[in-house]
């Protein structure tokens, strides 16, 4: 197959539509789609792309690649781009491929990866890391490596199992395997647990508050440094803006469950937080990556009358700062969360993602009786 690749212009409609659009085609057997693949809400997805919109762009840059056959048929894409916040966070050079669809062909997929890598090459970058679409702090973070039997939760990744061979015979190395759990509402709390959470909660003078909906920008400035202070000295974090962090929230806003976003305080100063928002993949799955589409022409009505209906949840980030660690605020958190399950009737929720080397985390996790269901890989290259 002859392949040629082309910069996409985010401002070129046409171009851009059909690279949004390419996962139609690549999550698609004879016309029938993976049962496991959620379309993605596309409204989201060119707000990411505009450079007016997307406050990522105020500190970075990238270019859209697509990789076309003979027939002038689109059957590849992929981004490259440089995050200036990130690169003076760790003193490094590192660019990000992301946006990674292809078919089942290694030529497809080595073409598209080698025109990201001569874009970071000649912006002074020595590795590419990926796929980030465009980092840490968004959504479809690495390649799903395990657990292609169920679709994914919300914001987090699906692909094909080949794209993990495409990747390696394209030099592609792993750095970072990441880890999604689920934790059912029904399961029995260890005694032990309740007990070190009580515990804390005296000992601590801990209290307890929902997201005030009310005062929403303002509790955002409170997570925003409650989020940069606790994964600071995370593997791949990058520290986000105002701006960025406004721009989550107003993602997020139409469909959080304020009383699963809890705040943990200490006379009146907020130590902790857990962020858990209800599984939209749930409507998403159902609709066509739109609102008002021909192709769903109800997705609008499925997707407000749905959302009362959701019986699963994601647990985007929970952490206390530093100084709280190993007091037992995350039992806290956990039993907190797992009561307004109970009281919501959820059947329980994913806890995604973690690092693999996350001791901490994970041993907690576990010893709430967290089971890992999906892992996920980061994978790196040298390119200098």
């Amino acid at each position: 197959m002859g392949i040629t690749v082309q910069v996409i212009d985010p401002n070129d409609k046409k171009n851009l539509e059909a690279f949004l659009h390419l996962p139609w085609k690549i999550y698609s057997t004879n016309g029938k789609k993976d049962p496991n693949w959620v379309p993605p809400f596309l409204d989201d997805q060119r707000s990411l792309l505009n450079l007016k919109k997307n406050p990522f762009w105020e500190h970075a840059r990238g270019k859209l690649f697509g990789a076309y056959n003979n027939q002038n048929e689109l059957v590849g894409r992929i981004s490259a781009s440089v995050d200036d916040n990130f690169n003076n966070f760790w003193n490094e050079k590192v660019g990000f491929f992301g946006w990674f669809e292809s078919v089942n062909d290694p030529s497809v997929a080595n073409a598209l990866f080698l025109e990201a890598e001569k874009f970071l090459k000649s912006e002074g970058m020595t590795s590419v890391r990926g796929p980030a679409s465009f980092t840490s702090n968004d959504d479809y973070f690495g390649f799903l490596l395990d657990g292609f039997d169920s679709p994914p939760r919300i914001a987090m990744t699906y692909n094909p199992p080949y794209y993990i061979e495409l990747a390696e015979k394209s030099g592609y190395q792993k750095a970072k395997d990441l880890y999604a759990w689920y934790l059912s509402a029904e399961i029995e709390t260890p005694e032990r647990i309740i007990k070190i959470a009580e515990r804390t909660l005296k000992r601590e003078r801990i209290t307890l508050r929902p997201l005030n909906m009310k005062r929403l920008f303002e509790d955002a400035v409170i997570l925003k440094e409650l989020y940069n202070k606790i994964w600071e000295k995370n593997w791949g974090f990058v520290p986000m803006t105002e701006a960025e962090f406004n721009y989550q929230v107003k993602k997020l806003k139409d469909i959080v469950w304020p009383d699963f976003v809890v705040f943990a305080e200490v006379d009146g100063k907020a130590i902790g937080f857990n962020l858990v928002i209800p599984d939209v993949n749930q409507l998403l799955i159902k609709m066509n990556g739109e609102l008002f589409s021909w192709g769903a022409p109800f997705a609008l009505l499925t997707f407000l009358f749905g959302l009362g209906k959701i019986n699963d949840t994601r647990e985007m980030a929970m952490g206390v700062l530093p100084e709280y660690r190993k007091k037992g605020l995350e039992a806290i958190l956990y039993l907190e969360a797992l009561k307004t399950g109970k009281k919501r009737k959820v059947k329980g929720g994913e806890l995604s993602w973690t690092l693999e080397d996350n001791e901490g985390i994970n041993n907690g996790i576990t010893a709430m009786g967290g089971k890992i269901i999906k892992k996920y890989r980061i994978y790196e290259k040298k390119i200098s």
